[in-house]
């Protein structure tokens, strides 16, 4: 034969003349080689970081006490506020995302078009890349209350899309309803985790598992309260010790948390804090410098559960605020408890009882029967009030029946 290989089937072989071999070769390394790029970028896309706020990293420090402490000596921040309308053009210069505040007294007081316009027609100082910060949603638990602020939310960005919303959640977990706003309509969220020592450190898990739930944890931070807390007698991380601890406690159980965010606190804690965000992606996610009950408890939100196994708290119960925003109740009135199903199962027929304490009579206050709890999700249990409270949220007893299931009772 003339050639070694021929384009013909001969024999049962493939015959390949000399010249194509070299284009076969060739074109099989460029797929090789193109298969291998798309790989490379596809790798890179999993792993690529999403920017918050136009941010690579979002270490935020809000409501700093200015008479005690000057912020422009924060070296760590990237997002500060509320500020005075026209104080973004220093902190511009600096690569810092400045944003403005309202509370949300006025806004769930009004009419939703009326707190609409309250939040668009802002002074936002002729900042051409405005942020609002709301303070602060997250009262019911998916109630009338939460109900009116994801309206407000959405019809917001709907009105003026060029603002930057972001919200402080306050009050634990995030509802359904919220979290649904906040996937569509928030820049940031920050979470409330207000804590004093780990003990509390539930509080924290229950609210990045909400978040990591609806598919929000990449544009949401923890945000810590420093030093006094918001009730007389209340305190919150009080030494550097403790606030390392609770930093290190958001790496490990929030690694794709864009940063953390801290509110109030001494000059001393600021200094701290702000010391430590210097570095605060270099801090490790596998718990190490945790104490072993801390990784632990970590570990109670993300292993799985073969049967149902339930997370509550007397903490996580709220009364149906109406929408009107004036602090009175739903008619009936009842209770919403925030209820999480860690198990690989569903919860079914769940009963729940609220009773004042034994010194204020431990009589049955409001109870309600669940019908399901979705396996590796959350409900939000109704509880008929039938008689008068005598305390307030989270020093009522919670009582839980749930046949089949394990339950797991946090302690406020």
């Amino acid at each position: 034969m003339k050639y070694r290989f021929a384009a013909v089937m001969h024999g049962g072989l493939i015959m390949i003349k000399p010249s194509s071999i070299h284009r076969v070769i060739v074109g099989a390394l460029l797929v090789a080689a193109a298969g291998g790029v798309v790989a490379v970028r596809l790798l890179a896309g999993r792993h690529a970081k999403t920017k918050v706020l136009g941010l690579d990293q979002v270490i935020a420090f809000t409501y700093s006490p200015g008479k005690d402490f000057d912020p422009k000596q924060l070296h760590s921040v990237t997002l500060i506020g509320p500020l005075n309308p026209g104080d973004w053009k220093y902190w511009q210069s600096r690569g810092v995302v400045t944003g403005v505040g309202h509370t949300w007294y006025d806004l769930l007081r009004s009419p939703i078009d009326k707190a609409v316009d309250l939040l668009v027609g802002q002074d936002y100082g002729g900042n051409p890349k405005p942020v609002m910060m709301i303070d602060e949603f997250g009262f019911d638990f998916g109630g009338q209350m939460d109900e009116k602020s994801a309206l407000i939310f959405h019809q917001t960005k709907l009105k003026k899309p060029d603002v930057a919303l972001t919200v402080f959640e306050m009050r634990g977990p995030i509802p359904q309803v919220l979290a649904e706003a906040y996937r569509d309509a928030a820049d940031l969220v920050m979470l409330e985790g207000y804590v004093a020592n780990q003990r509390q450190y539930w509080l924290i898990a229950t609210q990045v598992w909400s978040a990591r739930k609806y598919g929000i944890l990449p544009k949401t931070i923890v945000v810590l309260g420093l030093g006094k807390g918001g009730r007389p007698g209340e305190s919150w991380a009080d030494t550097n010790e403790e606030l390392e601890q609770q930093i290190r406690f958001i790496r490990l159980i929030a690694p794709e948390s864009p940063g953390v965010g801290f509110f109030g606190g001494t000059p001393e804690l600021l200094t701290a804090a702000d010391n430590l965000c210097t570095h605060f992606f270099d801090l490790p996610t596998n718990g190490s410098g945790l104490p072993a009950e801390v990784r632990e408890l970590a570990k109670t939100f993300s292993r799985r559960y073969e049967k149902p196994t339930l997370v509550v708290s007397p903490s996580l119960v709220e009364p149906n605020y109406n929408g009107e925003g004036t602090g009175a109740l739903v008619e009936p009135k009842t209770m919403r408890a925030y209820m999480i199903n860690l198990g690989d199962q569903d919860a079914q027929n769940v009963k729940v009882r609220l009773r004042n304490p034994p010194n204020l009579g431990g009589n049955v206050f409001a109870e309600g029967v669940v019908p399901i709890i979705p396996k590796r999700s959350e409900m939000i249990g109704v509880l008929l009030v039938t008689a008068p409270w005598r305390v307030w949220v989270g020093q009522w007893v919670l009582e839980v029946d749930a046949s089949g299931c394990d339950v797991i009772t946090f302690k406020p």
